[in-house]
């Protein structure tokens, strides 16, 4: 299957369907999946409050592919670390705010494929190496247990990604990040007098901050 068609029922239904054995992608269509994921970063930027960092190429694709690498090797789970490792590689750019939310625009999807995963087959070779993405890349995955120690400082300091990554721990009543000490109050002031409403247990582990 191609990369762009993949993006393109990811992007626009929510779900796709893969077979076969991990792929490489042709020019052609890695320009055509460049320009889908172009557009829907415009699109999407209008929802993220206060300005959206810009888009980032070589972040996007590279999200995008290793989205659909994994998908793959969930398909075929006889392929050992080596290869997983080979087809999963870390981004090799700056984690900057672009960099940030260009990726996220189909790391979004990292919990469920991680949810999956762990159900087929938990700890093995693919399972380490997402939850290991999902703990360098905390913006888009929100509501799984792989959390960093440490607060991505490109993601605190920037508004949109700041109020955009709260919203998400509330939406998904991410007790974890939640509870961290860099995000705490930001959570406590985001729900202010609508906590009852919002996260009705949030009081019961939360303390005051």
């Amino acid at each position: 299957m191609l990369l762009s068609v993949f993006l393109h029922e990811l992007l626009t239904t929510g779900c796709t369907v893969l077979t076969g054995q991990p792929d490489s992608f042709e020019p052609a269509d890695l320009h055509a999946a460049e320009n889908l994921l172009r557009d829907y970063h415009a699109e999407d930027a209008t929802e993220l409050p206060h300005t959206a960092p810009s888009f980032n190429v070589e972040a996007a694709l590279w999200a995008a592919t290793y989205l659909y690498q994994a998908v793959k090797l969930a398909l075929v789970r006889e392929l050992d670390e080596t290869v997983v490792h080979k087809k999963l590689r870390d981004f090799s750019g700056d984690k900057t705010p672009a960099a940030i939310y260009s990726a996220d625009l189909t790391f979004r999807y990292l919990p469920d494929l991680l949810l999956i995963a762990k159900g087929l087959a938990p700890g093995d070779a693919l399972v380490v190496r997402l939850q290991a993405t999902a703990r360098q890349w905390p913006f888009s995955s929100v509501g799984t247990d792989c959390v960093g120690a440490e607060a991505d400082t490109a993601m605190l300091a920037h508004s949109a990604l700041r109020q955009a990554y709260v919203d998400r721990i509330i939406r998904a009543q991410d007790r974890v990040r939640a509870s961290q000490k860099h995000w705490a109050p930001l959570v406590h002031a985001a729900l202010g007098g609508h906590a009852a409403t919002l996260w009705p247990d949030f009081a019961a582990f939360m303390l005051p901050v």
